[in-house]
Order: structure tokens, then C-alpha cells, then sequence
């Protein structure tokens, strides 16, 4: 498929499908699917590990987090053992964001996350979709893919959806899961993932033909 400038971004909840279903769309168009590779080129960029930039991703370091960082920036002492200290949230996100725009700036690209739908938004040929499942099914993924109990997912799914809200709404001002957002908004419960692959690719198809 030739697009040089398609910009899909794809929104999720943690246990929707939002990996699969970018990577099957990448396949099937025939263009890149960036999720570590945004992790490894960020965190080259900030001299950090990759797994740094992982653990902070779509969300906000503590209260604890923020004073701490704070009082070894006032350390002259630890200044001198530590002098590249870890970013905060908005250079995260800022490194971040550059990265996105750059990429999508020079080929197509389906982005996973990271508040590309807003991002991109006025990317000339940007596609947004955002994907939710049902709880139950969620919570069944989450089980099955971490090797968790059912207690276990429950709770990682209430911490990472209060995470990914906190943070969307911090650097985008907005409610993220808001459907007036996305070209296109399914739930994997109701047509499978594979379903919503399907319909995802008839909507990016419809909307860059017109």
C-alpha cells in the first residue's frame, strides 16, 4: 500500500488487543507497527535505559518520585555522583512526542498509545481508533497473558486505566476514551480481534480515499 504520510494511531485499554491489532493492521497495509522502537529511539535520546522509559510510559511519577528528584537536584554532592539525573514527566513526554511527529512527519506508521491521537490530530492523513473490550474480558487476557489470578488483573487494570487517564489528561487537557476523539471506536468483545482488525482496515481505507 502506498501512503507515504498515513498516520494511524491506535488508543487502547490495557486487554483490548491493541498490540495485535496493530501489528495484523501493519501487516495488512503494508507499513511499519512502532511500539519499541519508540521506547529504544527515547530512550537514546534521554540516556536512559529502555526500561526506564517503559515503566514511566502513559504515566505520572509519584508525589515521592517528583521530591525526591527534587532534593538531588539541590544536592551538590549527589549532583556530582549522579549528573544526568532522570527526566521529568514533561521532557518524557516532550521526547516523546517529538518522536512521534518526526516519524510520522517522514513515512506512514501505526503508532500504539502514548497519546498519539492527539499528537497527531492534525496530521493530514491521520486515522484514529480507539479500542475497549468488556471487563470480564480484560480481565481473562490479562490472566492468560501476565500468568495472573483473577484478583491480580483486576486490580492492575483499575491502577493502569487511573494511570492512563492522569496522564492523558495532564499533557492532552482532555478525557482520552471521549469517541468524539476517534475516527473509529470498537469493542473487541462484541466483534473479536480479528473482527476489529477487519473493520479498522475498511475504515482507514475509507477515510484516505476520499
Amino acid at each position: 500500500m502506498e501512503n507515504e504520510d498515513l498516520a494511524i494511531t491506535i488508543s487502547h485499554l490495557i486487554g483490548s488487543g491493541g498490540a495485535y491489532v496493530g501489528e495484523k493492521l501493519a501487516d495488512r497495509l503494508g507499513i511499519p507497527f512502532l511500539d519499541r522502537e519508540i521506547i529504544q529511539s527515547v530512550a537514546q535520546q534521554l540516556n536512559i535505559l529502555e526500561s526506564e522509559v517503559e515503566r514511566r510510559e502513559e504515566r505520572l511519577t509519584t508525589f515521592w518520585d517528583n521530591f525526591n528528584r527534587s532534593m538531588i537536584g539541590l544536592s551538590p554532592i549527589i549532583i556530582a555522583e549522579f549528573p544526568q539525573l532522570a527526566p521529568s514527566d514533561s521532557e518524557l513526554f516532550k521526547t516523546e512526542c517529538e518522536t512521534i511527529q518526526k516519524i510520522a512527519s517522514k513515512s506512514s506508521a501505526i503508532f500504539l498509545g502514548r497519546c498519539g491521537w492527539d499528537i497527531l490530530k492534525n496530521h493530514p492523513n491521520h486515522v484514529s481508533i480507539l479500542l475497549t473490550a468488556n471487563h470480564s474480558d480484560r480481565v481473562k487476557r490479562l490472566c492468560t497473558l501476565y500468568e495472573l489470578t483473577e484478583q491480580d488483573a483486576r486490580k492492575l487494570i483499575k491502577t493502569n486505566d487511573q494511570e492512563r487517564d492522569a496522564y492523558n489528561k495532564k499533557f492532552t487537557q482532555k478525557n482520552w476514551v471521549d469517541a468524539r476523539y476517534y475516527d473509529l471506536c470498537v469493542n473487541t468483545s462484541s466483534t473479536g480481534w480479528d473482527g476489529a482488525v477487519e473493520i479498522a482496515e475498511k475504515c482507514i481505507l475509507a477515510k484516505i480515499k476520499k
